[in-house]
């Protein structure tokens, strides 16, 4: 019996030489180091948080900028994940805000991210590569440092960017009065609290108490004029909402946050993110397109990356894939935390080059709702076709809304609205910020809304590109705004929104060069009305809403031609469109062929 025990062990000990163990790695645990100090080149100090892998070695970095607060909202944080793969992660609040020093001076970030990104270089346990990532205003951050060529900076990842901080500001023309006023009110409670309690710790996220909150949606919102805006003791806590009422034409204040006025100094590739709803969608279609043509060098220009997903101005991750309870589908989902990691492993580490065997362009297709590559944006092959709008015949009545014809009209009688500032068309029901695929039918039986509607389609039609609209009218004011919203009409009657923009009359010309109208004299008003990408679906229906305002996410014209920001009168304005031979109004959409 003892001779067969060892035989069994003898047979064991043989099977297992030959068994090889797979023994998964561990990720290195993660350091974190609090509040470490960056002097700037005037001698501010700015505080960032550092997750660092807690292994001996050097380790290329990634930095993010924020005036939200460095101080993450859960322990579990996109930061230590990064750091536990191998990066230094550093999280800086800027300048004036939060744990930082100095006061803050919105948007001006160029030379603060210089400084960071070379003292983030020279810290012991960083290799000396250094990118930048981060959406919104962390996107800015990394712009306006980039176009200065840091020499350790190699690559970026914005998300949700703009091009011009003045068309950010100003679309058209028109204030962005719910963010620009929000904002500022949001980040006046942090100088506030340094202020008034300097005992109390400043580093985590504070903003608006619920009291504030509701008087913001309500009362303030409706303040005129908009200079005498007194909320918060803003003027005192946030004086650059002021500094951007006091300059609503583009001037040298607008030049120092002009990105795209910088785009041939960059040096650096960027993969720019961004949603077909996300408030910052033109912006960075911009960056992406001004990059790929005309960045500093052609590393430079052919490392432009581009994906744009049925998302609003939040990032998306795998199981995005609904905006206001329209549901694109289980594809919509997006792993942007893991495209990011790809991104910065080939260009900091040396990793897979897969990233960029790929399109340089990712779409999704709403309508059809799938993904497709592209070389480039705007799509060379769309072609731009007018859809020309028809009278209904109305007269301030909602009897005989218009239509929208490939033909051209003839001559028809126009169409009249009565805009009036105390009773604006109000921006959407889901959503003020971002914007939403509301379901429009509601605006729609407005008397302010002109509505135009194409036949129902026989066969899909895909628009994807910028859409524009040509829109011959006049009004009895000196100044006034027009609005268009672009609208895919579901068999049902759904009418979900697509896209939106809005023109202030008196920067028709120029954005530098205010110039009035004469009531009662028609003239040809484009209006950018946005990008999209849209399959029309046979049985749907192509709409054009016409208006004159879109409240609160922009501020209400008076009507008077008065000083920007000044006025305390509102007065109605009669708003007449035509289409006739000579005075075309036409919907120019990016068609694709099939």
């Amino acid at each position: 019996m003892q001779w067969r025990r060892r035989a069994i062990l003898a047979a064991v000990l043989a099977v297992a030489a030959n068994v090889v163990v797979t023994v998964q790695p561990r990720e290195p645990r993660v350091r974190v180091d609090r509040h470490v100090e960056a002097r700037m080149r005037d001698g501010v100090i700015l505080r960032a948080d550092v997750y660092r892998p807690d292994a001996e070695g050097r380790f290329p970095a990634l930095l993010q900028r924020t005036p939200y607060s460095k101080h993450p909202q859960a322990e579990d944080n996109q930061f230590s994940r990064l750091a536990a793969l191998g990066y230094v992660v550093v999280v800086q609040d800027t300048r004036g805000r939060y744990m930082s020093d100095g006061v803050a001076r919105a948007h001006d970030e160029g030379e603060d991210g210089y400084d960071t990104v070379e003292w983030v270089a020279r810290l012991p346990y960083v290799n000396g590569r250094v990118g930048m990532f981060g959406g919104s205003y962390s996107a800015t951050t990394q712009l306006l440092a980039a176009p200065l060529r840091p020499p350790s900076l190699v690559a970026l990842f914005p998300s949700a960017s703009y091009a011009s901080r003045y068309d950010m500001v100003f679309q058209g023309g028109a204030f962005y009065l719910y963010d620009g006023l929000s904002w500022n009110l949001g980040q006046g409670v942090d100088v506030r609290r340094r202020r008034e309690t300097p005992q109390v710790s400043r580093d985590g996220a504070i903003g608006m108490s619920d009291e504030e909150r509701a008087l913001f949606r309500g009362a303030w919102l409706w303040h005129v004029p908009l200079k005498t805006m007194s909320a918060m003791r803003v003027g005192e806590f946030s004086p650059a909402y002021f500094d951007m009422l006091e300059h609503p034409s583009y001037d040298a204040f607008w030049e120092t946050f002009d990105v795209a006025a910088r785009h041939k100094e960059f040096e650096v590739p960027a993969y720019h993110l961004t949603g077909w709803y996300d408030t910052l969608l033109n912006g960075t279609l911009a960056n992406f397109a001004g990059l790929r043509a005309s960045a500093r060098t052609e590393a430079a220009r052919q490392g432009q990356r581009l994906i744009v997903g049925p998302w609003t101005h939040a990032r998306p991750a795998a199981g995005t894939t609904s905006i206001g309870g329209v549901d694109y589908g289980a594809d919509a989902g997006f792993d942007s935390a893991g495209l990011m990691r790809d991104w910065f492993d080939y260009w900091l580490r040396d990793g897979s080059d897969a990233i960029l065997s790929r399109a340089p362009v990712r779409i999704f297709v709403m309508g059809e709702n799938r993904w497709r590559d592209e070389q480039e944006w705007p799509l060379a092959r769309a072609r731009d076709t007018p859809y020309y709008l028809h009278s209904g015949g109305r007269a301030n009545t909602r009897d005989g809304d218009g239509t929208l014809h490939i033909e051209a009209p003839g001559d028809q009688p126009p169409d009249q609205y009565v805009y009036d500032p105390w009773n604006p068309v109000p921006t959407g029901q889901t959503g003020v910020y971002s914007r939403q695929p509301d379901d429009r039918r509601d605006v729609q039986t407005r008397a302010d809304v002109l509505v135009y509607t194409s036949a129902p389609l026989t066969a899909p039609l895909e628009v994807t590109g910028p859409v524009t609209l040509h829109l011959w009218a006049d009004s009895s004011a000196r100044d006034t705004d027009f609005t268009a919203t672009l609208v895919d009409v579901l068999p049902d009657g759904t009418a979900r929104a697509l896209t939106d923009g809005i023109l202030r009359a008196r920067y028709r010309h120029s954005k530098t060069t205010p110039a009035l109208l004469e009531p009662g004299r028609s003239e040809e008003f484009r209006i950018e009305v946005g990008a999209t990408s849209n399959v029309f679906l046979p049985g749907h229906r192509i709409r054009l809403e016409v208006s004159s305002s879109n409240f609160p996410r922009f501020d209400r014209n008076p009507n008077t031609g008065g000083v920007f920001g000044e006025e305390t009168e509102l007065r109605r304005a009669t708003q007449t469109v035509h289409h006739t031979e000579a005075r075309p109004s036409r919907l120019v959409l990016p068609v694709v062929p099939r």
